[in-house]
């Protein structure tokens, strides 16, 4: 098992697989020696095409998915990463992030604990009036309204038994409404009583919150095109537009301009 590496998630349609892919070529681009692993059930995985690129696929086994086909595998898979990350400190990546700059000095987070997150753009469960009411009502009902809801969709861990505790109830907690995954965490990281490490924004931004800070001269790390934009190709544009090459090397790999949904 590597030390540390980094982990996406392509499941689903054909367009949240050409994101993954993106994704992953251009942080290859800006991290050449960083292990990435693409963790996939996806048949039209370009495998010989992305170990060219030092980019590993861990296929998943009949018994790693759910019995029954769920609108939301990749929220099923994330609850499950403990058992399924090749590496002892893991950085999952969603599909839907557009790498910026390098990345490794992310690692160090771990010195001040075993798991590490940005918090959302709605920073507490009482914010969270776009979750169905049932979760919502749910969730208040554990935690206090003011708890902090962190973005998973930048998550840096380690692998310790109190991580694979944390894991196995967000898993069960999850399944409960099987929907958003991160109020789930909430519940969870309150239950197991679990510290999160606060990363900076920079490393899991939005298009709109990373547009002033660029043009003000700052650096983003990860931009989190969330809110449909893989789905409605509004990601692949940004992605055209920061990182060409890698839009360019993946449509190579698929042999297509364009995937499916």
């Amino acid at each position: 098992m590597e030390k540390q590496g980094v982990v996406y998630c392509a499941t689903g349609s054909g367009a949240y697989l050409e994101a993954a892919l993106i994704s992953a070529i251009a942080l290859r681009n800006l991290e050449p020696e960083l292990p990435i692993t693409i963790i996939s059930e996806h048949q039209a995985l370009p495998t010989r095409s992305l170990a060219h690129y030092g980019i590993d696929t861990r296929w998943l086994t009949s018994e790693e998915l759910p019995a029954e086909p769920m609108p939301f595998l990749s929220r099923y898979l994330k609850t499950r990463l403990f058992q399924l990350s090749p590496y002892v400190e893991t950085l999952l990546l969603d599909a839907d992030i557009l790498p910026h700059q390098p990345v490794r000095q992310l690692w160090q987070a771990l010195d001040q604990g075993d798991m590490a997150m940005v918090p959302d753009r709605l920073p507490t469960v009482a914010l969270c009036d776009h979750v169905a009411a049932a979760e919502k009502t749910y969730t208040l009902g554990q935690v206090p309204p003011t708890a902090t809801q962190y973005n998973s969709g930048v998550l840096l861990w380690r692998r310790t038994e109190a991580m694979a505790q944390l894991f196995d109830h967000w898993h069960r907690e999850w399944l409960r409404f099987g929907q958003q995954d991160q109020l789930a965490l909430v519940r969870s990281l309150h239950h197991r009583q679990m510290p999160v490490v606060e990363l900076p924004r920079s490393y899991n931004i939005s298009p709109i919150d990373s547009a002033p800070l660029l043009a003000a001269g700052g650096r983003i790390h990860l931009m989190h095109c969330w809110g449909g934009m893989v789905a409605s190709g509004e990601f692949r544009q940004i992605a055209l537009g920061h990182c060409p090459r890698a839009v360019q090397t993946v449509q190579r790999m698929l042999g297509t301009g364009k995937l499916a949904g």
